[in-house]
């Protein structure tokens, strides 16, 4: 007889993790919750490659995970917040879907995020707060502060997990750039920061649990079926919450047989440009954090209706000019562009390996096309007035994606075009959720950690509503 829980959860990274840490605020003293992760505990930036567990059709497009205890040590911890807008560019420029929440409904988790990661922020931007960041910015660079004069309204210092105060009771961010595996421990981290919350006697965590199904029967998700130790194992439960991430998680459903038509499909990230300058008497690098700035002026307007926006990240890593005594008189842009998720692009099931899941991305979108044609135009007007030497644009081979997959269990009203609702239930199956960004209808410019995790601990809670 199958063991039962009254949970059983796949995954332990960021989407799963916060879904986990609201949701053992409601639990009962007595319930009993299973945690499969694959991986196993790494050290930080280290972790099972995901070429090795997948099949690239179209290898022009890389795919950046790793299968890992707390989600694969990938993220360099850049935790802005989706603009307003973002939520409703169907209804307002008519490019998109609407997402099936707004962004005032997601702000009190965007709170409860930010004070478990003890996010670094200033104030300006956008981004309506019921409450400030819980600890300072980091220092802007010269660079930042050029722009920063340039656009007061839409420049503001990069919201970060990277450490800036002691109230996080982690190391203050020594600013080596290394954020994918961070030497000391100053950048947010599910293990070790949150590693704790599996010690909760009400959590039962199995690692080298590589989940093959979920077993549905009489229209609901009964449990599922995981090899561990070379075994197969088959569990129930009473509700099952698929949370890794947005290639494994369509994976696990269409291998379970589900056929949901939007199921797989939409599969895409931002795509990215950058560009270094040389300056002109600016001395650059002095900031705290590795990337200190964040413009917005790019990001929201009418032109969104033609245009994709984008967000411009400014660099403090040192790459450094090879000419004395301008050693420093350099400069590192990043401009990250939101796209509208096709449908042609899609996870599947391997044809040559039915165990291992195959990524389809043949074209950028033609949004996503006219974004890359403005990077040029776009860069003259962000520089206009500054003390630039050069530009010169570094450009990538095949699609550049900025490694924050999305799309293929898409939320909506409309089971045509989606597969789970607002709160991330699966539309037939209502005790079956489907965790993280994934669950993204529209592809913002922002990055999608914090949104992610905001949305977990809101399905948490909209359980118990």
């Amino acid at each position: 007889m199958a063991e039962h829980y009254s949970v059983v959860l796949v995954g332990t990274g960021f989407a799963s993790s916060f879904f986990l840490l609201q949701y053992l605020k409601h639990a009962r003293p007595d319930e009993r919750i299973l945690v499969l992760e694959w991986g196993h505990k790494q050290k930080p930036g280290e972790g099972v490659p995901f070429s090795d567990l997948s099949v690239n059709e179209t290898p022009q497009k890389d795919w950046v995970q790793r299968i890992a205890f707390g989600g694969g040590s990938c993220w360099t911890g850049n935790t802005p917040r989706l603009h307003p807008n973002d939520f409703r560019t169907k209804t307002l420029y008519g490019v998109g879907s609407d997402w099936p929440m707004s962004y005032d409904d997601l702000e009190p988790y965007y709170q409860e995020v930010e004070g478990v990661m003890g996010i670094a922020g200033g104030s300006g931007g956008p981004y309506p707060r019921s409450k400030p960041y819980p600890c300072p910015p980091h220092r802007y660079n010269a660079l930042d502060e050029a722009l920063a004069k340039k656009y007061p309204d839409h420049y503001i210092p990069m919201p970060s997990a990277r450490s800036s105060s002691v109230s996080t009771k982690r190391p203050l961010c020594c600013g080596n750039g290394v954020c994918t595996a961070c030497p000391i421990g100053a950048k947010f981290q599910i293990d070790p920061h949150l590693a704790s919350l599996y010690d909760d006697p009400r959590i039962t965590l199995r690692m080298d649990s590589e989940v093959q199904r979920v077993d549905v029967q009489g229209g609901r998700a009964t449990g599922v079926q995981y090899m561990n130790g070379g075994r197969e194992q088959v569990v129930s439960g009473d509700l099952v919450v698929v949370g890794a991430h947005a290639i494994m998680s369509p994976f696990i459903l269409l291998r379970s047989g589900f056929t949901d038509r939007a199921l797989g499909r939409y599969l895409n990230e931002q795509i990215h440009c950058a560009v270094q300058l040389d300056l002109d008497g600016i001395e650059n690098f002095g900031g705290g954090q590795r990337v200190t700035g964040l413009g917005l002026m790019f990001l929201d307007g009418p032109s969104r209706k033609e245009l994709p926006g984008c967000v411009v990240e400014n660099s403090n890593v040192p790459w450094l000019r090879a000419e004395p005594r301008r050693w420093r008189q350099r400069g590192l842009l990043k401009l990250v562009f939101e796209d509208i998720p096709s449908f042609e692009n899609y996870v599947g099931i391997s044809k040559e390996n039915p165990n291992k899941p195959a990524m389809y991305y043949p074209k950028l979108s033609s949004y996503m096309q006219k974004g890359a044609a403005s990077v040029e135009s776009r860069v003259a007007e962000l520089l206009k007035g500054l003390p630039i030497e050069s530009v010169y644009f570094m450009k990538p081979k095949g699609f550049a994606g900025a490694a924050h997959i999305q799309g293929t269990t898409r939320m909506g009203a409309d089971p045509n075009d989606s597969v789970v609702d607002g709160d991330l239930r699966h539309h037939s199956l209502r005790n079956l959720l489907v965790l993280g960004s994934g669950a993204f209808p529209t592809c913002p410019a922002g990055n999608p950690t914090l949104t992610l995790s905001a949305l977990s601990m809101r399905a948490a809670d909209r359980l118990f509503s």
